[in-house]
């Protein structure tokens, strides 16, 4: 975790609060819990079908193969940097 992560003040969960680790990850637990909830609306089926459908479709395609860089493509720009 960065240094700025850990300086930034979360809202204290209720009931508790402190400067240690573990306050920490309370106050980010809770933080989070407080700004993300679970889509659970059944009013919404077509969009969850879509959405599903579109993630199957993503994780069974075949993945593509990597290009391969090769020394020219390094090689020349660094060349081309200034000393300092």
């Amino acid at each position: 975790m960065s240094k700025w992560v850990t300086r930034v003040r979360s809202p204290s969960p209720p009931g508790g609060g402190g400067d240690g680790d573990s306050e920490k990850a309370k106050a980010l637990t809770y933080s989070l819990g407080t700004q993300f909830k679970p889509v659970n609306d059944p009013s919404v089926p077509a969009a969850i079908e879509t959405v599903d459908v579109a993630l199957r479709s993503y994780f069974l395609s075949p993945a593509s193969e990597p290009q391969l860089t090769n020394t020219n493509e390094v090689d020349e720009p660094i060349r081309g940097l200034k000393d300092s």
